[in-house]
């Protein structure tokens, strides 16, 4: 173990007063159900909380950039002066591998002796796009629930009276988080329609709804061989979107208001293992299992790759 582990979460990972006020200090909140027993694997490998290892908390609603520069950067100078390394272990999950990544592409490459990415929409997830353009959860079970709903009417009534925005742009200032987690020009052709029986694609590329962020990314040079990657698979995962086009030249569904999901099971149900692996070198295992749960079948594989 030459080097420390900076442990970064995925999105709702995260709970303090920079999520919402009155929460208190930073903490894994109600995610810790998730994380705290994949702490508890990194304890058995030896790294111990606040000796050599450390969880950088972060605001997950924020632009991936934004938040790499606002929490990951000072947390990672902070564990290099604290324990006098040049380098540290960025260890993530889902969104928290966007972060790592954006960090050795931006901002610090030379500070990484290894990327481990759990579960990370490399090539950005199709369930981005129905929240971005369209203001809805791709859960019928949230969707559909009576609290959920009233909460929602009462977020589009506050907006429309007292803001005078349209509560998808709104929903969109609150959460620039989701334009990131967007397929990607690599993710390829994601939205459909069918016209007298046939299916015709909508180019990625003349979409409104763009991942610029993961578009320039994905362009920037990094060394493949620090990189390592655990995906998920086994689970049935929305790969591509059956659209209906005539909501054209409006806020709301602008691309094509989803009709149905198609998926695929090479996925952890929430991202699709081609998007995990991301086309970024050959270090990587794909587990049988779903987003969370891969966090703890991946032990045997952390356990290697950390030595």
């Amino acid at each position: 173990m030459n080097y420390p582990i900076v442990f970064l979460p995925g999105l709702f990972g995260s709970m303090g007063d920079d999520v919402i006020k009155g929460t208190g200090n930073f903490s894994f909140g109600p995610a810790g159900k998730i994380y705290v027993p994949f702490i508890e694997i990194l304890n058995s490998m030896g790294y111990i909380e606040g000796l050599n290892l450390f969880i950088s908390h972060y605001d997950w609603k924020l632009p991936v950039l934004e938040a790499v520069d606002k929490y990951l950067l000072p947390d990672i100078e902070k564990v290099k002066r604290k324990l006098g390394t040049d380098k540290v272990i960025i260890v993530t999950h889902s969104l928290g591998g966007l972060l790592g990544r954006a960090y050795m592409a931006y901002f610090s490459p030379f500070s990484v002796d290894k990327l481990i990415m759990i579960g990370t929409p490399n090539l950005g997830t199709v369930n981005a796009y129905y929240f971005w353009s369209g203001g809805k959860l791709p859960y019928s079970k949230v969707e559909d629930d009576a609290l959920y709903n009233g909460l929602k009417m009462a977020f589009i009534l506050y907006f429309k009276m007292f803001k005078d925005i349209n509560h998808i742009e709104a929903l969109r200032n609150m959460f620039p988080v989701v334009k990131d987690l967007l397929p990607s020009y690599n993710y390829g052709n994601y939205i459909f329609y069918e016209e007298n029986g046939n299916k015709i694609e909508i180019p990625i590329e003349n979409m409104s709804a763009k991942n610029t962020f993961l578009n320039d990314l994905e362009n920037r040079t990094l060394d493949l061989d620090k990189i390592f990657i655990i995906s998920g698979s086994g689970v049935y995962t929305n790969k591509e979107i059956l659209v209906d086009i005539n909501y054209s030249g409006k806020t709301k569904w602008k691309d094509g208001k989803p009709i149905k999901f198609y998926k695929t099971n090479y996925g952890d149900g929430t991202v699709t293992a081609i998007s995990t692996l991301g086309y970024l070198g050959e270090n990587n295992v794909v587990l049988k299992g779903n987003h969370t749960n891969i966090l703890y079948k991946s032990r045997d594989y952390l356990a290697y790759i950390l030595g």
